[in-house]
């Protein structure tokens, strides 16, 4: 090859370099949003510190044009200049690979972190990865309770705001810590969009069964269910308020409405909803407890076993029933099994800690 095919060949090379590399250098120069599906492409810009966030919203600067995007239509934020470290951690959270985003995490302890907006990113995304965990894999409950409230605190206006409120709910369910859970769940039951405050409802409503303050939580399944929204995720709502208020019916004795009520849910919705009818199947065993029939709660609680065990929750709960139930009906091997499964799979599960 000659002298001047070379020089021709390297120079071809580093402008392929620039040509590729350019695109990921520009985007670290903007902050950018990016949007649920079916919301448009990312919005690039800046997010001004003093008024380009609150807890229900977030301002993008785009060339001095400014638009306003609703938290609830965010699925993400990325921001000028922010480490690798952090967008990796992101990335692991998304794949639910909680200890390797700690590690990436963990490499940017000690490194000065100039701008307020990533500093509060790396202290939800660890406080974050410490609840998921502790969830799963029995993880220091109260460490990771501290690390999320200590984040709302320091961050109150921060866009991650109501799913902070959600997890440390979440995470005091699974501790049976139903009161606390009510409380965290509260603010989002206030927030201006309809789908939240339903969820909300039926989170608050499920916890009030914890307490078994069955008619109170019978009003927040009401609330849910007379609520005016008709989408498809308002619709999934309605659907687990109606769960939920056939448990409230059959604690109070209404046991015969119960069923007929969650026959109808089975009847009416495609099980590919494998969360709703783990819910339907595990209310329909408690149904039949309260009957005294243990062999229909055992059919019941198996379908989520072995056909829509995907929900973590409602898994653990169906275990944690068919390991009293199989004892009833003279097959302890299953029920030695069931209790096994409960307490290796799901260890950080309330009912991993019930007798």
């Amino acid at each position: 090859m000659t002298t001047e095919l070379i020089v021709i060949n390297h120079f071809v090379f580093v402008g392929l370099c620039i040509l590729f590399v350019q695109p990921a250098l520009a985007q670290r120069e903007f902050d950018q949003v990016f949007l649920v599906p079916g919301k448009g492409a990312a919005v690039r810009g800046q997010i001004p510190y003093d008024t380009g966030m609150t807890k229900n919203k977030v301002t993008v600067d785009m060339s001095g044009v400014p638009r306003t995007i609703d938290v609830n239509d965010i699925q993400r934020i990325t921001f000028r200049d922010e480490p690798a470290e952090l967008n990796a951690a992101r990335t692991a959270v998304i794949q639910r690979n909680y200890n390797q985003a700690l590690a990436d995490l963990k490499k940017l302890d000690g490194q000065k972190i100039e701008r307020d907006f990533i500093r509060q990113d790396i202290d939800y995304y660890r406080a974050l990865c410490l609840c998921r965990l502790a969830m799963s894999e029995g993880g220091d409950k109260t460490a990771a309770t501290t690390a999320m409230v200590n984040f709302v605190k320091s961050a109150p206006e921060n866009y991650h705001f109501y799913d902070a409120a959600e997890i440390l709910g979440d995470l005091a369910m699974t501790s049976g810590k139903w009161a606390d859970a009510a409380m965290y769940y509260g603010p989002i039951s206030a927030a201006k969009w309809p789908d939240y405050q339903m969820r909300a409802n039926n989170a608050i409503g499920r916890a009030l069964i914890g307490e078994k303050k069955y008619d109170e939580a019978l009003e927040k399944f009401k609330a849910v269910l007379s609520a005016e929204l008709n989408t498809p995720e308002a619709n999934k709502q309605k659907n687990q308020a109606n769960v939920g208020r056939a448990v409230c019916l059959a604690e109070t004795g209404n046991t015969d409405e119960a069923v007929s009520l969650l026959q109808d849910l089975i009847n009416k919705n495609d099980p590919q909803d494998t969360a709703l009818f783990a819910r339907i199947y595990n209310a329909l065993g408690r149904c039949y407890i309260k009957q005294n029939k243990p062999k229909d709660a055992v059919l019941a609680l198996l379908h989520t076993d072995t056909l829509f065990y995907t929900d973590a929750d409602a898994h653990a709960e169906s275990l944690y029933y068919l390991s009293k139930l199989w004892s009833e009906i003279n097959k302890s091997d299953r029920a030695v099994a069931a209790r096994n499964m409960l307490k290796e799979r799901y260890a950080g599960s309330v009912w991993a800690t019930l007798d």
